[in-house]
Formats: structure tokens, sequence, C-alpha cells
């Protein structure tokens, strides 16, 4: 990912600098508590995030206004997208395309719910872009 950040840069700049950005980003995170965790432990937290995620959509599902086409429904269980679905599809969408993160692309793959509510709010708002397939 480093050549596509700092593409405008020599190579040798471009490890140089990137090391003392990883350096800063991981003190930083330590020194939150944030770097303290296990990759098992991250792992862990992100497939909680997506599970409780997960019976929310399941939750919404079922209680599912009707006027809304190919089985829409919303985060909130409303008769409208809310600021909730706009991040939460956000994230999802974010997840499902970057590179960078494999492991939340199968945490998030392994939740039907999650996925249908993503393709249909694709499908219905956003037809002309890309699916991340």
């Amino acid at each position: 990912m480093r050549s596509g950040v700092f593409a405008a840069l020599p190579y040798p700049v471009q490890i140089l600098v990137g090391q003392l950005a990883y350096r800063k980003m991981s003190a930083t995170l330590y020194g939150q508590g944030t770097g303290r965790f296990t990759p098992e432990e991250i792992t862990q937290f992100k497939t909680e995030v997506w599970e409780n995620l997960n019976a929310l959509l399941t939750a919404s599902s079922r209680k599912r206004r009707s006027g809304w086409p190919d089985g829409l429904f919303f985060v909130l269980g409303g008769s409208g997208p809310t600021e909730a679905d706009t991040t939460l599809f956000g994230f999802v969408a974010a997840g499902l395309v970057c590179a960078a993160a494999p492991e939340t692309q199968t945490i998030l793959r392994n939740f039907p719910t999650i996925m249908s509510y993503a393709d249909k709010i694709h499908k219905h708002y956003f037809p002309d872009y890309e699916h991340w397939a």
C-alpha cells in the first residue's frame, strides 16, 4: 500500500516515510491501549461486533415495513433509511472492497443477513456502482 500512498516519492524515501508513519501509529495505538490486544483478541472483537449487528439486522428484517421493493429493510426497523443505515452500509461496503482487510471480508461473508442487507441497499440506491462480488 505504501507505493500507492507515496507514489510521488522515490522508493527509498517511501520506505523511510512508511517506517516512520508505522512507528508513530503503533506508538499511538499502544498508548491508547488499542495496540495492546493480541491478533486473536482483535479478531474476536471484530466477530462480536459483526455478530451483534447481524442480530440487529435479523430482527429488523423480520419486522420490515411493506412498500419497499425486493424485501428492502433498514437497520433500525423503520419505514425508511436513517443515518444508521448510511453508516452501516458504508462500513460493510468498505470492509468488502478493501484488499488490506481480508479477515474482515471473510467475517462479513459469514453473515448472510448482513450480506443481504448490503446487497439490497446497493441495488436500490447505488445500481450504477460496481458491486463488490
